[in-house]
């Protein structure tokens, strides 16, 4: 079990009061950043150079760094007070130990990050975290492999950071996947590696939920990480998952040394309290009745809503629309495609066919506007119907307003053809 941090025993909550005594939050916070820069770095001259080095050899400046670090704040929710804290926690990250494992899945998280032409901040800082074990770029293999794992849970027990990517193989006792020299099942490895640890990760959808391994008729009863373990799970689901998300729940572990506030389906609340439709540069046009109704249109042109072509955006839960992704730039329907709900569970059951508007769309029922608490997965065709009622009330009004409009210009037309006439 992970060890307990007794001076912080307080409310930590970003979204709404940090605390009763905010100073008093500062000062715990301040020393435990003190404790751990002790703990991990050999003196001042190491700490000081450790990501100014690692920053040099990709072209990011102080500069960089520190707007950077501005950034993650403002996503974590965070008040600015907290700026130059969030940065030596992200100092202290790269010397956390680590252990990355590799289950069921394509492997998408670990490749966005590690093969990035232009790597960000966040992206730099998880290609240099101190990965004690991680079976898709360690030098050991085989039994050593084996025995790098073990022993750095026994090491580190309780300090060390679990990350897990990929669906887990219950079917057949967990035979379905099997790993290392060993062949230990991913069951059982994800199983001893949980009990341990000091915070564990399920990044991305698979590991969350099950993703694609657990979709239907899901043959090896792949399930996401947390129903292998009884130990909490953060889940940052994705396909892939935004590296300022990881880093930034990360960071707040190394904060307060416990897990983000949580919605109900695991994820932190700072990176997926809003959905993708709420902040969508889009958005407007869906209030104006304004869709692009066939690929390559006029719509398409002047970048109309794509809930028309089956955009989930109003169904899914993440902040793709503000933290974005490829350098920072760009998201599904910035690129011109709608979103296709991949931090939602069993989205590729739930959320086909990707280029039509949900089934549910007939349905007409209220409730546009909820939070992802108050909706819950159960009520996910709810929220598909009071979007598709929303979209067909104002597409209706829309045309009776376009009605109005002709039917006016036809009098008007007439009226002056009857004055020339006299």
């Amino acid at each position: 079990m992970p060890e307990e941090d007794n001076n912080f025993n307080f409310k930590w909550d970003p979204l709404r009061n940090i605390a009763d005594d905010p100073d008093e939050v500062l000062k715990r916070v301040d020393e435990r950043l003190d404790s751990l820069e002790k703990e991990r770095f050999s003196g001042k001259k190491d700490k000081d150079g450790n990501l100014e080095n690692i920053f040099s050899l990709h072209g990011v400046t102080r500069r960089d760094f520190i707007k950077w670090s501005a950034f993650l704040t403002s996503a974590m929710m965070l008040p600015y007070i907290f700026s130059p804290r969030v940065a030596r926690a992200a100092n202290i990250l790269t010397r956390t130990p680590f252990i990355w494992l590799d289950m069921a899945d394509c492997m998408g998280n670990t490749e966005a990050f590690i093969r990035t032409a232009h790597p960000t901040p966040a992206e730099i800082i998880l290609n240099y975290v101190s990965v004690d074990y991680m079976e898709s770029i360690m030098a050991p293999a085989g039994y050593q492999a084996e025995a790098r794992r073990i022993e750095t849970v026994k090491k580190h027990k309780g300090k060390y950071i679990l990350v897990v990517e990929g669906a887990i193989p219950t079917g057949l006792n967990g035979k379905f996947l099997t790993i290392g020299a060993k062949g230990d099942s991913g069951l059982k490895i994800a199983k001893e590696t949980s009990k341990d640890a000091g915070i564990i990760v399920a990044i991305g959808n698979c590991a969350s939920y099950g993703g694609i391994p657990a979709a239907r008729p899901n043959p090896t009863s792949a399930v996401g990480l947390s129903s292998v373990t009884n130990r909490q799970v953060i889940n940052i689901p994705a396909c892939p998952a935004n590296p300022v998300n990881v880093v930034g729940t990360l960071v707040e572990y190394i904060l307060v040394g416990k897990a983000p506030q949580l919605d109900s389906l695991g994820r932190p609340l700072w990176a997926y309290s809003g959905r993708l439709h709420d902040n969508c540069y889009r958005r407007g046009h869906f209030e104006a009745g304004e869709y692009v109704r066939q690929w390559g249109d006029e719509g398409a042109k002047k970048q109309y809503c794509l809930y028309m072509m089956g955009c989930k955006g109003p169904f899914t839960w993440n902040n793709c629309t503000v933290v974005e992704y490829n350098q920072d730039i760009s998201f599904p329907m910035r690129a011109g495609h709608g979103c296709i709900g991949c931090s939602q569970p069993a989205f590729w059951d739930r959320m086909t066919p990707f280029e039509k508007p949900n089934a549910d769309a007939k349905i007409i029922l209220p409730m546009v506007e909820a939070t992802a608490d108050e909706f819950g997965v159960a009520l996910l065709g709810a929220a598909g119907a009071g979007i598709a009622a929303h979209a067909i009330y104002t597409g209706v009004k829309k045309k009776r307003e376009s009605k109005k409009t002709s039917e006016k210009k036809k009098s008007d037309s007439d009226k002056n053809d009857d004055n020339n006439d006299k």
